[in-house]
């Protein structure tokens, strides 16, 4: 972005403070900040701007009249600057597009407020948008999603099978629902599991035979920390795994929370991976075939190599028998 759009994006942002708490009086800057998507000192940094703009002249009576603090805020005077900020064709095209993409994902929010701001839109827009969105989203709802929100809106507990790609077993979970997120085309769910007494996330297309239960939910919102960036909580995990990465194979960094640092003499990438799941680690490093290894722990290391072992030796096996049925 150039300094010059920069700027204009700092005084719209700014300015459409202004009715924001207009129509919010009273209204802490936490709550705005979490209603706004930003953060406290921000809010706060503009609000002091703005309590030096105001009508030519600058004279009392010019300048934007308010009280604001952390507490709370209420504007007496926005010297007419009192409706937000119209959005351009792009901006309204690119809203329409996010509008649509939540449309499109059944469960994940209340689906009648998106599709009525999506119409609402198609119809300002009209002709404008044709070219660039044309799409209505009318996709049936997933029946696991469907029960899932239902046990979130209506506070029950769930129980499924899940089918665990580490262990290739399936078990019963009995869930409380605390937070349904996406990530690389997948839905998660994040819910407290009463067989352990702690919080999994489990993603919803290895759900199976979902169900209400007739017990109240009990999600222990307060022992859950959720993050957009890292929805899965390596950054939380203390454990870690030192790897060596080939220099072809370092886009498998894009994929996995795998952190890269300095090539050695070979070319090879030294590397730093969570252990979130022993066994999901060395199913992983299996799967790359030779292009990831395991430096530390040794103990992961040993196991890697017995596993490896252990299939060739089964091939082996499995080539014998084959040539002792041809013979």
């Amino acid at each position: 972005m150039s300094r010059k759009n920069e700027r204009l994006a700092d005084l719209v942002r700014m300015l459409n403070l202004l009715p924001y708490f207009e129509a919010h009086p009273e209204r802490t800057v936490m709550e705005a900040a979490r209603d706004l998507g930003r953060a406290p000192d921000h809010i706060m940094d503009d609000l002091n701007r703005l309590w030096c703009c105001g009508l030519p002249g600058l004279m009392p009576g010019d300048l934007v009249e308010m009280e604001h603090d952390y507490r709370k805020v209420r504007v007496d005077n926005a010297q007419g600057m009192d409706r937000p900020l119209r959005l351009t064709t792009t901006e309204a095209a690119a809203l329409l597009l996010a509008l649509e993409n939540l449309e499109a994902t059944p469960g994940l929010v209340d689906k009648a407020a998106v599709t009525s701001a999506a119409t609402k839109l198609r119809g300002i827009m009209g002709s404008e948008v044709a070219a660039v969105v044309d799409a209505t989203a009318d996709a049936p709802e997933d029946p696991i999603l469907t029960t899932v929100r239902i046990a979130m809106d209506e506070g029950q507990q769930l129980t499924f099978a899940y089918f665990s790609q580490t262990t290739f077993d399936t078990s019963t979970r009995v869930v409380s629902p605390a937070h349904i997120f996406t990530r690389d085309g997948f839905t998660y769910l994040t819910g407290w599991d009463h067989g352990i007494d702690a919080h999994r996330t489990f993603r919803t297309d290895r759900m199976s035979d979902v169900t209400l239960t007739d017990e109240a939910s009990q999600p222990h919102l307060a022992k859950l920390s959720l993050s957009a960036t890292d929805p899965f909580g390596f950054a939380r995990t203390r454990k870690m795994a030192t790897v060596r990465v080939a220099p072809h194979y370092a886009w498998i960094a894009d994929y996995v929370p795998l952190t890269l640092g300095e090539a050695d003499t070979t070319g090879w990438i030294s590397g730093t991976i969570p252990i979130g799941s022993e066994e999901w680690l060395v199913r992983f490093v299996l799967a790359c075939e030779g292009n990831l290894t395991i430096v530390a722990p040794q103990e992961l290391a040993d196991i890697v190599t017995e596993r490896a072992q252990a299939g060739l030796r089964a091939y082996d096996e499995l080539l014998s028998h084959s040539d002792r049925y041809k013979g």
